[in-house]
C-alpha cells in the first residue's frame, strides 16, 4: 500500500494540530518537518517548536516515551549545519546526499554522541551536548 503524499503546508498544520497521519511521520516525515522548519527559521528556534511539537504529537498518539530531547536537538542540529554546504537547498538534494542520516541516523548520532550519554534519563528530557566530538563543524 503506498502512502499518499500530502503538501508541505498541509504536512505541516495537520502535525501542528495533531491530525497529522502517523504514517506519514516516520523517519523520513521527522527530517521533512525539520528540514521545512529550517527553511523558515533559525536553529534553535526550530529545536525549540519541534522539541515541543514533537512531544505534543507522540503524547497525542500515546506514546510519551518516544520523545528524546537530545536526539531531536542533535539531528536538527547536524541537518541544519548539512544545509549549509547545500548551494541550492532542496529536499530532495538533501536526501539524496544526506542518506546516512535517512538510513542509519542512529550511527549518526553516535559519532557524537557516546551510547552511555543517549540512554541516560537526562540526555530524553533535556539537551545534553556531544561527549564525543560537536557537532559544529561537522566535515560529515
Amino acid at each position: 500500500m503506498k502512502t499518499e503524499i500530502i503538501s508541505d503546508a498541509c504536512f505541516v498544520e495537520q502535525f501542528k494540530n495533531q491530525t497529522l497521519d502517523p504514517k506519514h511521520f516516520n523517519h523520513v516525515g521527522h527530517l521533512r518537518l525539520a528540514w521545512l522548519y529550517l527553511m523558515d527559521d533559525e536553529v534553535d528556534l526550530v529545536i525549540e517548536k519541534l522539541s515541543v511539537g514533537i512531544k505534543t504529537y507522540a503524547e497525542s498518539l500515546g506514546a510519551k516515551q518516544k520523545f528524546h530531547l537530545t536526539i531531536t536537538d542533535a539531528i536538527i542540529r547536524l541537518m541544519a549545519e548539512r544545509i549549509k554546504r547545500l548551494e541550492r537547498p532542496t529536499w530532495q538534494q538533501f536526501l539524496q546526499q544526506n542518506r546516512d542520516l535517512v538510513e542509519d541516523a542512529s550511527a549518526v548520532i553516535h559519532q557524537y554522541y557516546s551510547e552511555a550519554l543517549l540512554s541516560s534519563a537526562t540526555a530524553r528530557l533535556n539537551v545534553l551536548q556531544p561527549d564525543i566530538k560537536p557537532i559544529v563543524g561537522d566535515g560529515a
